[in-house]
């Protein structure tokens, strides 16, 4: 009789819930992410709006459908590699990251080129070779649940994903199929929490599923919050009766700004602000005072750099930062930027 296999998706001893980084956002250390954009990206124009709109809320990626897959065959399909440049383009200007949904294995890596993180949407949970795709890629992959798939099929599509070694996987509960139409699909607020039990990968839940636009979507939002979600993905267009698809899915501009001031992300966002300027400041104070200790063992003759010196801060940063449960190899990458530029400032200072 052979043991099981270890499975990759599922909380181990020891093991705290996966952080996974893209650019500055962070899924799973406890802040509270918003994923934000239109269905699919129409036009340059309309994308730019919807872009600064959700940058101006708060949120943290831009999202836009650039190849789409509908029910109907005669449905708008995206506007395919221009959609990808355009996303690209718009997350540039705004700086935020950005995601779009994978079809097919064949786009994966073109895809990739243009995007920060990868979807794989609910009806494509169990398509296995996409997933091994969309892994080998290793982008960020935030994987939908299927809409009649149980937890256990859910992380065991992660699994090929972490199989590839890609371990940057992020879940995202938008919704089982009931038989009630006035909901289309349900979304299971308890799911969020049952997987963070038995799984350390994060969880978002995507609200889009349940039809009625803002006035459903709002009180899912909050409801994903209050149970420990560790992000939101949310549907938004300029003009949401005009959408080209998903029309009742998206929220007004107005509605979308309601719902990140009911969730507190702009407060976040100053707060963060406020962070990363007492960092500057922090920073040129260091600064200064390294350029000081340089003068004066330069005049005193000694040995400016110190290796031993080096290492020694670069090994006490380390274990600050797992004390405080930061990831040592982070804050060493920084605090060794830190260094060089301090050592070339003290050697402009002392030559010139």
């Amino acid at each position: 009789m052979h043991d099981e296999p270890e499975l990759k998706s599922h909380r181990r001893h020891g093991v705290e819930t996966t952080v996974v980084a893209v650019q500055n956002v962070r899924f799973g250390d406890g802040s509270y992410p918003v994923i934000a954009g239109p269905a699919v990206v129409e036009g340059e124009a309309e994308l730019e709006e919807v872009a600064r709109l959700v940058h101006r809320g708060g949120a943290s990626v831009l999202r836009a459908g650039t190849f789409r897959a509908e029910n109907s065959p005669y449905g708008f399909k995206g506007l395919g590699g221009e959609g990808l440049r355009l996303l690209q383009t718009a997350g540039l200007e705004v700086g935020l990251p950005t995601m779009t949904e994978v079809l097919e294995p064949g786009h994966a890596e073109v895809i990739a080129e243009h995007v920060d993180i990868l979807e794989i949407g609910a009806e494509n949970m169990q398509n296995f070779v996409l997933l091994q795709a969309a892994a080998q890629t290793q982008r960020p992959v935030v994987l939908q649940r299927g809409p009649s798939a149980t937890i256990d099929e859910w992380l065991m599509a992660a699994e090929y994903i972490l199989a590839e070694d890609n371990h940057d996987v992020v879940l995202c509960e938008r919704g089982s199929r009931t038989f009630d139409p006035r909901t289309t699909d349900t979304i299971d607020i308890s799911a969020v929490p049952v997987v963070q039990r038995i799984s350390h990968l994060p969880v978002l839940i995507n609200p889009a599923g349940g039809v009625g636009g803002a006035d459903i979507a709002t009180p899912l939002a909050l409801a994903g919050r209050t149970v420990g979600a560790d992000g939101l993905i949310l549907n938004v267009h300029a003009v949401p009766g005009d959408a080209m698809t998903g029309g009742n899915h998206h929220l007004a501009p107005t509605d979308f700004l309601t719902l990140m001031e009911s969730l507190g992300i702009p407060l976040l966002r100053d707060e963060i602000d406020r962070i990363d300027r007492e960092i500057i400041k922090l920073l040129r104070s260091r600064l200064m005072k390294s350029v000081e200790i340089g003068r004066i063992k330069a005049g005193r003759g000694l040995e400016i750099f110190s290796p031993d010196r080096e290492a020694e801060l670069l090994n006490e940063a380390r274990d600050d930062a797992k004390t405080l449960g930061v990831d040592p190899d982070y804050v060493e990458q920084i605090f060794q930027t830190i260094l060089d530029h301090s050592k070339a400032a003290q050697r402009k200072a002392v030559e010139g």
